[in-house]
């Protein structure tokens, strides 16, 4: 089997793997074990008809995005309660003895902006992520070929 990749280049993969990596064309539903809450799965079909559209989804993928629907899911109920505590409670936590820390809720959502970011460079959703995935290293001029030295060895009769 082989899989188109960016730029247009082929890679094959090993019969045996072909299904790993079968690309999906229509979003499956989210399989039962995975006890995504009715938002969540609102979540699940947010994301997965943006994965769908990079034409990189995967059945292997899926996990990527049960979490991508649960951090965005976690994220909006996060800020949910900030908006109803406001700056004191929402997002500053006063304790009794008069010190002050960021709240739970304000880290949620930092660590599901975390999780999300980790999820979009994955699938290059953002222009920075599309970049990256786009950039194609030039070797470097001074570094030799292991294979190449190897294969004048072998062609000289030196054992390696």
């Amino acid at each position: 089997m082989e899989v188109l990749k960016n730029d247009d280049k082929v890679v094959s993969i090993a019969p045996e793997n072909a299904e790993l990596y079968e690309i999906l064309k229509k979003l499956p539903s989210p399989k039962k074990q995975m006890n995504l809450n009715k938002d969540q799965r609102y979540w699940w079909k947010w994301f997965g008809a943006t994965f769908l559209k990079t034409d990189q989804l995967a059945e292997l993928d899926l996990i990527h995005l049960q979490r991508a629907a649960f951090w965005m899911d976690a994220r909006c109920k996060a800020y949910a309660v900030i908006e109803e505590k406001g700056y004191f409670g929402g997002l500053v936590q006063t304790y009794t003895t008069g010190a002050q820390n960021i709240s739970p809720h304000l880290t949620v959502v930092e660590k599901a902006d975390k999780n999300l970011d980790e999820i979009s460079a994955h699938f290059g959703l953002s222009i920075r992520d599309r970049q990256k995935l786009k950039k194609v290293q030039a070797p470097d001029s001074g570094q030799l070929d292991l294979f190449e030295t190897i294969e004048k060895m072998m062609k000289k009769g030196a054992a390696v």
